[in-house]
C-alpha cells in the first residue's frame, strides 16, 4: 500500500515538475511580449472560431442536400416496387 502511495506521489510530482520547465522555458523562449502575444492568439483564436463554423455550416448543408436526396430516392423506390 505504501509502494502505491510512493508512485502515485512520484508520478504527481514529475507532473508538477514538467508544467513547471514547461512554463519557464515557455517564458524564456517566447518571441513577443505579453500583450502581443495575447492579441496574437485572441487573433488566432476568432480565425478558427470563423474557419469552424464555416466548415460546419458547409457540412450541415451537405447532410440537408443528402438527406433530401434520400428521401427523393425513398419515395421514388416505393413507387417502383409497388409497380411490380
Amino acid at each position: 500500500m505504501a509502494e502505491k502511495m510512493n508512485r502515485s506521489m512520484t508520478g504527481l510530482m514529475m507532473l508538477v515538475g514538467g508544467g513547471v520547465l514547461g512554463a519557464g522555458l515557455g517564458l524564456l523562449f517566447a518571441p513577443c511580449a505579453g500583450e502581443k502575444s495575447r492579441k496574437k492568439m485572441m487573433r488566432m483564436g476568432k480565425t478558427i472560431s470563423n474557419r469552424s463554423d464555416r466548415v460546419m455550416r458547409d457540412i450541415s448543408d451537405r447532410l440537408d442536400d443528402l438527406a433530401d436526396s434520400m428521401s427523393s430516392m425513398s419515395g421514388k423506390a416505393g413507387r417502383f416496387m409497388h409497380l411490380r
